[in-house]
Protein backbone atom coordinates (compact mmCIF):
# COMPACT_ATOMS: atom_id res chain seq x y z
CA UNK A 1 0.00 0.00 0.00
CA UNK A 2 0.88 3.30 -0.40
CA UNK A 3 2.08 5.56 2.56
CA UNK A 4 -1.29 7.86 2.75
CA UNK A 5 -1.71 11.07 5.22
CA UNK A 6 -4.23 10.42 8.14
CA UNK A 7 -5.64 14.21 6.61
CA UNK A 8 -6.25 12.54 3.54
CA UNK A 9 -8.17 9.81 4.81
CA UNK A 10 -10.32 11.93 6.77
CA UNK A 11 -11.53 14.02 3.02
CA UNK A 12 -11.78 10.69 1.65
CA UNK A 13 -14.53 9.59 4.06
CA UNK A 14 -15.88 12.59 4.97
CA UNK A 15 -15.26 11.75 8.64
CA UNK A 16 -13.65 14.26 11.56
CA UNK A 17 -10.74 13.89 13.21
CA UNK A 18 -11.13 12.97 16.48
CA UNK A 19 -8.06 12.74 17.96
CA UNK A 20 -4.49 12.50 16.41
CA UNK A 21 -1.81 13.84 14.07
CA UNK A 22 -3.17 14.57 10.84
CA UNK A 23 0.06 14.02 8.86
CA UNK A 24 0.86 10.67 10.17
CA UNK A 25 0.92 8.07 7.25
CA UNK A 26 -1.06 4.67 6.97
CA UNK A 27 0.91 2.18 5.23
CA UNK A 28 -1.76 -1.25 5.79
CA UNK A 29 -5.34 -1.23 6.73
CA UNK A 30 -7.20 -4.37 8.46
CA UNK A 31 -10.36 -4.99 9.82
CA UNK A 32 -9.03 -8.30 12.24
CA UNK A 33 -7.37 -6.83 15.21
CA UNK A 34 -5.37 -10.09 14.98
CA UNK A 35 -3.73 -8.33 12.48
CA UNK A 36 -2.68 -5.08 13.70
CA UNK A 37 0.99 -4.28 13.49
CA UNK A 38 2.58 -0.29 13.44
CA UNK A 39 1.47 1.28 10.75
CA UNK A 40 -2.39 0.15 10.56
CA UNK A 41 -5.26 1.83 10.07
CA UNK A 42 -7.55 -0.54 12.09
CA UNK A 43 -11.55 -0.51 10.33
CA UNK A 44 -13.54 -1.68 13.43
CA UNK A 45 -17.02 -3.83 11.63
CA UNK A 46 -20.35 -3.95 13.79
CA UNK A 47 -21.20 -7.84 12.93
CA UNK A 48 -24.32 -9.71 14.14
CA UNK A 49 -22.34 -11.15 17.09
CA UNK A 50 -19.33 -8.75 17.76
CA UNK A 51 -19.22 -5.14 17.50
CA UNK A 52 -14.93 -4.72 17.12
CA UNK A 53 -15.31 -1.02 18.29
CA UNK A 54 -14.40 -2.68 21.30
CA UNK A 55 -10.90 -4.01 20.42
CA UNK A 56 -10.08 -0.05 19.81
CA UNK A 57 -8.38 0.39 23.13
CA UNK A 58 -6.25 -2.83 22.45
CA UNK A 59 -5.27 -2.42 19.15
CA UNK A 60 -3.64 1.41 19.41
CA UNK A 61 -2.08 0.12 22.37
CA UNK A 62 -0.49 -2.64 20.12
CA UNK A 63 0.89 -0.16 17.68
CA UNK A 64 -2.14 0.63 14.68
CA UNK A 65 -1.60 3.94 13.57
CA UNK A 66 -5.02 4.96 13.36
CA UNK A 67 -8.83 3.33 13.97
CA UNK A 68 -12.56 4.63 12.20
CA UNK A 69 -14.94 4.72 14.70
CA UNK A 70 -18.84 5.63 14.55
CA UNK A 71 -19.01 5.92 18.14
CA UNK A 72 -18.38 9.31 19.63
CA UNK A 73 -17.73 7.69 23.20
CA UNK A 74 -14.44 6.25 22.54
CA UNK A 75 -11.49 7.84 24.23
CA UNK A 76 -7.81 6.94 23.91
CA UNK A 77 -4.79 8.53 24.43
CA UNK A 78 -2.79 6.35 21.53
CA UNK A 79 -3.08 6.65 17.78
CA UNK A 80 -5.13 8.84 16.09
CA UNK A 81 -9.06 8.70 15.86
CA UNK A 82 -11.33 9.13 12.59
CA UNK A 83 -14.90 9.61 13.42
CA UNK A 84 -17.71 8.55 10.88
CA UNK A 85 -20.76 7.59 10.48
CA UNK A 86 -20.46 4.19 9.24
CA UNK A 87 -17.25 1.80 9.78
CA UNK A 88 -18.10 -0.22 6.39
CA UNK A 89 -19.54 2.67 4.31
CA UNK A 90 -15.96 4.57 5.56
CA UNK A 91 -14.08 1.45 4.32
CA UNK A 92 -15.44 1.36 1.05
CA UNK A 93 -14.92 5.23 0.55
CA UNK A 94 -11.39 4.53 1.39
CA UNK A 95 -10.80 1.92 -0.49
CA UNK A 96 -12.41 3.67 -3.66
CA UNK A 97 -10.56 6.77 -3.29
CA UNK A 98 -7.50 4.70 -3.01
CA UNK A 99 -7.96 2.98 -6.62
CA UNK A 100 -8.56 6.20 -8.06
CA UNK A 101 -4.66 6.98 -7.57
CA UNK A 102 -4.05 3.89 -10.09
CA UNK A 103 -4.55 4.33 -13.74
CA UNK A 104 -3.93 0.36 -14.21
CA UNK A 105 -6.28 -2.29 -16.05
CA UNK A 106 -8.27 -3.82 -13.59
CA UNK A 107 -10.31 -6.56 -14.43
CA UNK A 108 -13.66 -7.59 -12.51
CA UNK A 109 -14.61 -11.87 -12.49
CA UNK A 110 -17.80 -12.62 -11.05
CA UNK A 111 -20.66 -15.44 -11.80
CA UNK A 112 -22.55 -18.04 -9.49
CA UNK A 113 -19.66 -20.48 -9.89
CA UNK A 114 -16.08 -20.80 -10.98
CA UNK A 115 -15.40 -17.04 -9.92
CA UNK A 116 -11.97 -18.21 -7.88
CA UNK A 117 -10.44 -20.94 -10.51
CA UNK A 118 -11.19 -18.04 -13.88
CA UNK A 119 -9.73 -15.68 -11.10
CA UNK A 120 -6.70 -17.68 -10.79
CA UNK A 121 -6.08 -18.86 -14.25
CA UNK A 122 -6.72 -15.37 -15.57
CA UNK A 123 -3.97 -14.23 -12.97
CA UNK A 124 -1.73 -16.81 -14.03
CA UNK A 125 -1.60 -15.73 -17.50
CA UNK A 126 -1.10 -12.16 -17.55
CA UNK A 127 1.58 -12.84 -14.52
CA UNK A 128 3.56 -14.17 -17.95
CA UNK A 129 4.13 -10.70 -18.85
CA UNK A 130 3.04 -7.85 -16.02
CA UNK A 131 3.39 -7.59 -12.23
CA UNK A 132 -0.43 -9.03 -11.29
CA UNK A 133 -2.56 -8.41 -8.26
CA UNK A 134 -5.09 -11.32 -7.89
CA UNK A 135 -7.63 -11.41 -4.82
CA UNK A 136 -6.13 -13.84 -2.45
CA UNK A 137 -7.98 -15.72 0.28
CA UNK A 138 -11.76 -15.46 0.21
CA UNK A 139 -11.42 -11.10 -0.12
CA UNK A 140 -14.37 -10.83 -2.55
CA UNK A 141 -17.10 -9.04 -0.32
CA UNK A 142 -18.72 -6.51 0.72
CA UNK A 143 -15.59 -5.74 2.91
CA UNK A 144 -12.71 -8.13 1.40
CA UNK A 145 -13.13 -6.07 -1.90
CA UNK A 146 -12.12 -2.98 -0.45
CA UNK A 147 -9.05 -4.44 1.93
CA UNK A 148 -7.94 -5.94 -1.79
CA UNK A 149 -8.16 -2.06 -3.23
CA UNK A 150 -5.23 -1.55 -0.52
CA UNK A 151 -3.21 -4.32 -2.07
CA UNK A 152 -2.23 -1.90 -5.11
CA UNK A 153 1.27 -1.04 -4.87
CA UNK A 154 3.35 1.34 -7.19
CA UNK A 155 4.13 -1.44 -9.22
CA UNK A 156 1.45 -3.18 -9.78
CA UNK A 157 0.68 -3.27 -13.43
CA UNK A 158 -2.74 -4.91 -13.83
CA UNK A 159 -5.07 -6.48 -11.65
CA UNK A 160 -7.77 -9.19 -11.17
CA UNK A 161 -10.36 -8.69 -9.12
CA UNK A 162 -12.95 -11.35 -7.77
CA UNK A 163 -16.20 -9.67 -6.99
CA UNK A 164 -18.65 -12.15 -5.22
CA UNK A 165 -22.42 -10.65 -3.94
CA UNK A 166 -25.14 -12.44 -2.24
CA UNK A 167 -27.68 -9.77 -1.43
CA UNK A 168 -29.77 -7.14 -3.93
CA UNK A 169 -27.34 -3.68 -4.44
CA UNK A 170 -24.20 -5.30 -3.46
CA UNK A 171 -22.47 -5.17 -6.92
CA UNK A 172 -22.88 -1.48 -7.78
CA UNK A 173 -21.21 -0.98 -4.30
CA UNK A 174 -18.35 -3.25 -5.80
CA UNK A 175 -18.18 -1.68 -9.09
CA UNK A 176 -18.00 1.90 -8.03
CA UNK A 177 -14.99 0.59 -5.58
CA UNK A 178 -13.00 -1.33 -8.28
CA UNK A 179 -14.06 0.70 -10.98
CA UNK A 180 -13.38 -2.07 -13.58
CA UNK A 181 -12.81 -1.84 -17.25
CA UNK A 182 -13.10 -5.30 -18.07
CA UNK A 183 -15.27 -7.89 -16.52
CA UNK A 184 -15.92 -11.47 -17.17
CA UNK A 185 -19.55 -13.24 -15.98
CA UNK A 186 -18.58 -17.05 -15.32
CA UNK A 187 -22.23 -18.11 -15.24
CA UNK A 188 -25.86 -17.26 -13.75
CA UNK A 189 -26.64 -20.29 -11.44
CA UNK A 190 -29.05 -20.54 -8.43
CA UNK A 191 -26.68 -19.36 -5.87
CA UNK A 192 -28.15 -17.14 -3.33
CA UNK A 193 -31.35 -17.69 -5.44
CA UNK A 194 -33.14 -17.62 -1.77
CA UNK A 195 -31.99 -13.70 -1.59
CA UNK A 196 -32.47 -12.92 -5.26
CA UNK A 197 -35.46 -14.66 -6.31
CA UNK A 198 -34.48 -15.66 -9.65
CA UNK A 199 -32.04 -16.25 -12.11
CA UNK A 200 -32.84 -13.30 -13.62
CA UNK A 201 -32.40 -11.57 -10.86
CA UNK A 202 -29.25 -13.05 -10.14
CA UNK A 203 -28.15 -12.00 -13.84
CA UNK A 204 -29.17 -8.80 -13.42
CA UNK A 205 -27.68 -7.91 -9.85
CA UNK A 206 -24.18 -9.69 -11.22
CA UNK A 207 -24.91 -7.29 -14.79
CA UNK A 208 -23.88 -4.17 -13.00
CA UNK A 209 -20.29 -5.25 -12.71
CA UNK A 210 -20.69 -2.92 -15.60
CA UNK A 211 -21.64 0.03 -14.29
CA UNK A 212 -18.41 2.24 -14.05
CA UNK A 213 -16.91 0.84 -17.14
CA UNK A 214 -14.71 3.31 -19.46
CA UNK A 215 -15.41 4.22 -22.79
CA UNK A 216 -13.89 1.06 -24.03
CA UNK A 217 -15.32 -1.65 -21.40
CA UNK A 218 -15.72 -5.08 -22.45
CA UNK A 219 -17.61 -8.13 -21.02
CA UNK A 220 -16.88 -11.30 -21.38
CA UNK A 221 -19.78 -13.69 -21.04
CA UNK A 222 -19.86 -17.25 -20.90
CA UNK A 223 -22.16 -18.37 -23.94
CA UNK A 224 -22.99 -21.70 -22.81
CA UNK A 225 -26.77 -23.21 -23.30
CA UNK A 226 -29.24 -20.09 -22.22
CA UNK A 227 -26.57 -17.78 -20.51
CA UNK A 228 -26.06 -16.23 -24.35
CA UNK A 229 -30.06 -15.23 -23.52
CA UNK A 230 -30.22 -15.42 -20.37
CA UNK A 231 -27.56 -12.16 -20.25
CA UNK A 232 -28.85 -10.50 -23.27
CA UNK A 233 -32.20 -10.31 -21.70
CA UNK A 234 -31.10 -9.46 -18.05
CA UNK A 235 -27.84 -7.44 -18.19
CA UNK A 236 -28.21 -3.77 -17.06
CA UNK A 237 -27.08 -2.16 -20.06
CA UNK A 238 -29.03 1.00 -19.38
CA UNK A 239 -26.64 1.34 -15.91
CA UNK A 240 -23.13 1.35 -18.09
CA UNK A 241 -21.52 5.01 -17.44
CA UNK A 242 -19.23 4.24 -20.56
CA UNK A 243 -19.83 1.66 -22.85
CA UNK A 244 -20.00 -1.99 -22.60
CA UNK A 245 -18.82 -4.47 -25.67
CA UNK A 246 -20.23 -8.34 -24.83
CA UNK A 247 -18.29 -10.99 -26.21
CA UNK A 248 -19.19 -14.47 -25.66
CA UNK A 249 -16.99 -17.25 -24.91
CA UNK A 250 -17.33 -20.75 -23.99
CA UNK A 251 -17.86 -24.19 -25.99
CA UNK A 252 -21.08 -24.03 -28.17
CA UNK A 253 -21.57 -21.77 -31.65
CA UNK A 254 -21.52 -18.31 -31.11
CA UNK A 255 -18.83 -18.04 -29.00
CA UNK A 256 -16.30 -15.76 -30.52
CA UNK A 257 -13.75 -17.48 -28.01
CA UNK A 258 -14.27 -21.03 -27.81
CA UNK A 259 -13.03 -24.59 -27.57
CA UNK A 260 -13.35 -28.16 -28.81
CA UNK A 261 -12.05 -31.21 -29.42
CA UNK A 262 -11.50 -31.62 -25.70
CA UNK A 263 -9.95 -35.07 -24.44
CA UNK A 264 -9.13 -36.33 -21.24
CA UNK A 265 -5.61 -37.27 -20.35
CA UNK A 266 -4.11 -38.99 -17.32
CA UNK A 267 -3.16 -35.72 -15.53
CA UNK A 268 -5.57 -33.33 -17.17
CA UNK A 269 -7.27 -32.93 -20.35
CA UNK A 270 -6.35 -31.38 -23.80
CA UNK A 271 -8.68 -28.89 -25.89
CA UNK A 272 -8.20 -26.99 -29.24
CA UNK A 273 -8.67 -23.02 -28.69
CA UNK A 274 -10.35 -20.89 -31.22
CA UNK A 275 -9.82 -17.40 -31.28
CA UNK A 276 -10.49 -15.39 -34.63
CA UNK A 277 -7.06 -14.57 -36.15
CA UNK A 278 -6.55 -18.75 -35.22
CA UNK A 279 -6.38 -21.78 -33.46
CA UNK A 280 -3.72 -23.63 -31.29
CA UNK A 281 -3.69 -26.68 -28.47
CA UNK A 282 -4.19 -26.33 -24.66
CA UNK A 283 -3.34 -28.73 -22.10
CA UNK A 284 -4.79 -27.88 -18.66
CA UNK A 285 -3.92 -30.47 -15.34
CA UNK A 286 -7.35 -30.27 -14.15
CA UNK A 287 -10.48 -32.33 -15.16
CA UNK A 288 -14.15 -30.97 -15.79
CA UNK A 289 -15.51 -28.75 -18.94
CA UNK A 290 -16.10 -26.35 -16.35
CA UNK A 291 -12.27 -25.52 -16.26
CA UNK A 292 -12.26 -25.77 -19.94
CA UNK A 293 -14.60 -22.76 -19.99
CA UNK A 294 -12.69 -21.27 -17.27
CA UNK A 295 -9.41 -21.15 -19.33
CA UNK A 296 -11.12 -20.28 -22.08
CA UNK A 297 -11.84 -16.98 -21.21
CA UNK A 298 -8.21 -16.57 -19.90
CA UNK A 299 -6.56 -17.11 -22.77
CA UNK A 300 -9.46 -14.55 -24.66
CA UNK A 301 -7.96 -12.34 -21.80
CA UNK A 302 -4.66 -13.14 -22.58
CA UNK A 303 -4.89 -12.41 -25.96
CA UNK A 304 -6.39 -8.84 -25.15
CA UNK A 305 -3.41 -7.65 -22.90
CA UNK A 306 -0.61 -8.92 -25.46
CA UNK A 307 0.19 -11.80 -23.86
CA UNK A 308 1.62 -14.37 -26.63
CA UNK A 309 -0.40 -17.44 -27.02
CA UNK A 310 2.85 -19.56 -26.28
CA UNK A 311 2.83 -17.64 -22.51
CA UNK A 312 -0.82 -17.95 -21.94
CA UNK A 313 -0.62 -21.60 -23.22
CA UNK A 314 2.51 -22.13 -20.50
CA UNK A 315 0.75 -20.91 -18.07
CA UNK A 316 -2.31 -22.69 -18.09
CA UNK A 317 -0.22 -26.03 -18.50
CA UNK A 318 1.54 -24.85 -14.89
CA UNK A 319 -1.46 -23.84 -13.67
CA UNK A 320 -2.21 -26.07 -10.20
CA UNK A 321 -5.72 -25.55 -8.49
CA UNK A 322 -5.44 -24.05 -5.34
CA UNK A 323 -6.60 -25.46 -1.74
CA UNK A 324 -9.83 -27.47 -1.25
CA UNK A 325 -10.84 -25.98 -5.07
CA UNK A 326 -10.53 -29.34 -6.87
CA UNK A 327 -6.70 -30.70 -4.94
CA UNK A 328 -6.30 -34.60 -5.74
CA UNK A 329 -5.10 -36.03 -2.04
CA UNK A 330 -3.05 -39.42 -2.81
CA UNK A 331 -4.63 -41.81 0.06
CA UNK A 332 -3.55 -45.29 0.69
CA UNK A 333 -4.66 -45.75 -3.31
CA UNK A 334 -7.33 -43.67 -3.39
CA UNK A 335 -7.73 -40.57 -5.58
CA UNK A 336 -9.65 -37.96 -3.12
CA UNK A 337 -10.86 -34.69 -4.97
CA UNK A 338 -11.38 -31.89 -2.49
CA UNK A 339 -13.24 -29.39 -4.09
CA UNK A 340 -15.03 -28.49 -0.57
CA UNK A 341 -14.61 -24.63 -0.37
CA UNK A 342 -18.40 -24.05 -1.51
CA UNK A 343 -20.72 -25.09 -3.30
CA UNK A 344 -24.45 -24.71 -5.60
CA UNK A 345 -26.62 -27.17 -7.51
CA UNK A 346 -24.21 -26.08 -10.89
CA UNK A 347 -20.77 -26.40 -9.42
CA UNK A 348 -21.87 -29.95 -8.01
CA UNK A 349 -23.06 -31.09 -11.61
CA UNK A 350 -19.63 -30.10 -12.88
CA UNK A 351 -17.51 -31.49 -10.44
CA UNK A 352 -19.47 -34.63 -11.25
CA UNK A 353 -18.80 -34.89 -14.70
CA UNK A 354 -15.09 -34.15 -13.96
CA UNK A 355 -15.12 -37.07 -11.60
CA UNK A 356 -16.99 -39.29 -14.71
CA UNK A 357 -14.01 -37.79 -17.13
CA UNK A 358 -11.07 -38.97 -15.58
CA UNK A 359 -9.80 -41.76 -17.65
CA UNK A 360 -8.87 -44.19 -15.06
CA UNK A 361 -10.96 -47.69 -14.33
CA UNK A 362 -11.54 -47.26 -10.95
CA UNK A 363 -14.61 -46.60 -9.15
CA UNK A 364 -16.66 -43.11 -8.57
CA UNK A 365 -17.69 -42.41 -5.53
CA UNK A 366 -19.32 -39.04 -4.14
CA UNK A 367 -19.34 -37.83 -0.83
CA UNK A 368 -22.22 -34.81 -0.77
CA UNK A 369 -22.86 -32.40 1.61
CA UNK A 370 -26.21 -29.91 1.76
CA UNK A 371 -26.32 -26.44 -0.63
CA UNK A 372 -27.40 -23.95 1.40
CA UNK A 373 -29.08 -20.49 0.82
CA UNK A 374 -31.67 -21.69 -2.29
CA UNK A 375 -34.56 -20.83 -0.39
CA UNK A 376 -38.18 -22.46 -0.69
CA UNK A 377 -36.47 -23.87 -4.06
CA UNK A 378 -34.26 -26.19 -1.94
CA UNK A 379 -35.69 -29.53 -2.20
CA UNK A 380 -36.35 -29.20 -5.85
CA UNK A 381 -33.05 -27.68 -6.79
CA UNK A 382 -30.80 -31.20 -4.90
CA UNK A 383 -33.86 -33.01 -6.68
CA UNK A 384 -32.27 -31.95 -9.74
CA UNK A 385 -28.81 -33.25 -8.55
CA UNK A 386 -30.41 -36.74 -8.23
CA UNK A 387 -31.82 -36.60 -11.56
CA UNK A 388 -28.61 -35.73 -13.25
CA UNK A 389 -26.55 -38.51 -11.16
CA UNK A 390 -29.39 -40.84 -12.45
CA UNK A 391 -29.24 -39.63 -16.10
CA UNK A 392 -25.39 -40.17 -16.01
CA UNK A 393 -26.07 -43.84 -14.90
CA UNK A 394 -27.93 -44.46 -17.60
CA UNK A 395 -24.90 -43.37 -20.28
CA UNK A 396 -22.79 -45.79 -18.55
CA UNK A 397 -21.57 -42.64 -16.46
CA UNK A 398 -22.32 -44.28 -12.81
CA UNK A 399 -21.72 -43.79 -9.21
CA UNK A 400 -20.71 -46.76 -7.25
CA UNK A 401 -21.41 -45.43 -4.09
CA UNK A 402 -23.24 -41.63 -2.86
CA UNK A 403 -22.83 -40.22 0.43
CA UNK A 404 -25.15 -37.68 1.71
CA UNK A 405 -24.72 -35.17 4.51
CA UNK A 406 -27.43 -32.98 5.68
CA UNK A 407 -30.91 -32.51 5.61
CA UNK A 408 -31.26 -30.89 1.71
CA UNK A 409 -29.36 -33.75 0.45
CA UNK A 410 -31.82 -36.25 1.29
CA UNK A 411 -33.90 -35.07 -2.15
CA UNK A 412 -30.70 -36.37 -3.70
CA UNK A 413 -30.80 -39.87 -1.53
CA UNK A 414 -34.13 -40.52 -2.49
CA UNK A 415 -34.42 -40.03 -5.86
CA UNK A 416 -31.11 -41.48 -6.59
CA UNK A 417 -32.73 -44.27 -4.50
CA UNK A 418 -35.96 -44.41 -6.38
CA UNK A 419 -34.61 -44.11 -9.72
CA UNK A 420 -31.74 -46.50 -9.78
CA UNK A 421 -29.48 -49.24 -8.11
CA UNK A 422 -26.66 -46.97 -6.90
CA UNK A 423 -26.06 -47.52 -3.02
CA UNK A 424 -26.76 -44.29 -1.15
CA UNK A 425 -25.25 -44.00 2.53
CA UNK A 426 -27.36 -41.41 4.77
CA UNK A 427 -24.88 -39.88 7.37
CA UNK A 428 -25.82 -37.58 10.03
CA UNK A 429 -22.50 -35.46 10.29
CA UNK A 430 -19.19 -35.64 8.46
CA UNK A 431 -17.23 -38.12 10.80
CA UNK A 432 -19.99 -41.07 10.11
CA UNK A 433 -19.58 -39.95 6.13
CA UNK A 434 -15.61 -40.80 6.72
CA UNK A 435 -15.92 -43.36 8.79
CA UNK A 436 -18.57 -44.97 5.96
CA UNK A 437 -16.26 -44.13 3.20
CA UNK A 438 -13.05 -45.74 5.08
CA UNK A 439 -14.73 -49.09 5.49
CA UNK A 440 -16.07 -49.38 2.06
CA UNK A 441 -13.10 -47.69 -0.28
CA UNK A 442 -11.31 -49.73 -2.97
CA UNK A 443 -7.81 -49.25 -4.12
CA UNK A 444 -8.05 -46.98 -7.39
CA UNK A 445 -11.17 -45.19 -6.27
CA UNK A 446 -12.12 -41.64 -7.22
CA UNK A 447 -14.15 -39.92 -4.49
CA UNK A 448 -15.34 -36.63 -5.06
CA UNK A 449 -16.37 -34.18 -1.53
CA UNK A 450 -18.33 -31.22 -2.12
CA UNK A 451 -20.89 -29.17 -0.45
CA UNK A 452 -21.14 -25.70 1.35
CA UNK A 453 -18.68 -23.87 3.44
CA UNK A 454 -20.96 -24.05 5.94
CA UNK A 455 -21.26 -27.48 5.80
CA UNK A 456 -17.38 -28.02 6.55
CA UNK A 457 -16.61 -30.96 4.23
CA UNK A 458 -13.27 -30.37 4.00
CA UNK A 459 -13.74 -32.03 7.76
CA UNK A 460 -14.33 -34.94 5.57
CA UNK A 461 -11.04 -34.61 3.75
CA UNK A 462 -9.18 -34.08 6.45
CA UNK A 463 -10.64 -36.75 8.64
CA UNK A 464 -9.73 -39.70 5.87
CA UNK A 465 -6.02 -38.12 4.64
CA UNK A 466 -5.17 -37.96 8.31
CA UNK A 467 -6.99 -41.05 9.94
Amino acid sequence: MKAIQIRDIVKAVSGTLAWGDEKQEITGVVTDSREVNPGVLFVPIIGERVDAHRFIPEVLAQGASCVFSSRTDVICADGACIYVEDTLCALQDFAAWYRSLFSIPVIGVTGSVGKTTTKEMIAAVLEKKYKTLKTFRNLNSQIGVPLMMFQLEEDTEIAVFEMGISMPEEMERLAAIARPDCAVMTNIGVSHIGNLGSRENICAEKGKIITYFPENGVLYVCGNGDLKEMSEENIPYDRCQGNCKTIYYGMEEGCVYYADEVRPQQDGQQFLFHYPQGQFPVELSVMGTHNVNNAVVALALALRYEVSPEQAAEALKEYRPIQMRGVIHEWNGVHIIDDTYNASPDSIVGNLRALFDYPDDGRRLAILGDVLELGEQSWELHEGIGRFIVKEAEKGRKLSLLYVVGQETQAIANYVSAHSDIPVVSCENNEQAANAVRSQKEPGDWILVKGSRGMHMDEVVKQLIEG
